[in-house]
């Protein structure tokens, strides 16, 4: 398995599908899931308008890109309500969203981290902690698999840091690899 970090433009980003992260309590998609909103003419608004997903904890919708993504899927996953999120709780969340994932049997992953839920939290801290348990998943569920997952970095503030404890540019146009520690 390999895990990276991935700066390329949302539009390009060399995947199979791209994971969100929704919040129940906002009423529409912020932030990079904003922005495949707006893209895909609004389509995660209009399910959330018509009830059809409510970002609760755990559910999730599964879209075409229609061909305005590199990815052929984008794939939403709803954390619930901000006020409900723990350290824990998101663990859970990242064996659920690496089930939901497993059952595509896409190889190349991209993952937008949920940090709006944790605004208080270090990114590298929400990080670590889903990628603990998405990973491990993702290696459970489907071991003989050459999977590639690419993390964005975060949309503010800090970015990531590779093994060396060096920062990891945010405008680089292309994919870094890090080293994950089994």
């Amino acid at each position: 398995m390999q895990l990276q970090n991935v700066t390329a433009a949302l539009e390009e980003v060399p995947a199979d599908v791209l994971v969100f992260f929704d919040l129940a309590d906002e009423p529409v998609p912020r932030g990079r899931l904003g922005r495949v909103d707006w893209i895909l003419l609004s389509a995660i608004s209009r399910l959330r308008v018509r009830e059809k997903f409510a970002a609760e904890r755990g559910s999730s919708i599964l879209l075409s890109s229609e061909g305005k993504f590199a990815a052929a899927w984008v794939l939403v996953v709803g954390l619930g309500r901000r006020a409900d999120l723990t350290i824990s709780a998101l663990y859970r969340l990242s064996y659920q969203a690496a089930e939901t994932v497993l059952r595509l049997r896409q190889p190349r992953i991209a993952l937008d981290l949920p940090l709006r839920g944790f605004p208080t939290e270090p990114p590298v801290r929400i990080r670590k902690a889903f990628l603990e348990g998405f990973l491990a998943e993702l290696r459970r569920g489907w071991p003989e698999a050459a999977l590639t997952v690419s993390v964005f970095h975060p949309e503010q503030g800090d970015a990531w840091t590779d093994d060396a404890g060096n920062t990891l540019p945010q405008s680089q146009g292309s994919a870094r690899k890090l080293r994950f520690r089994s």
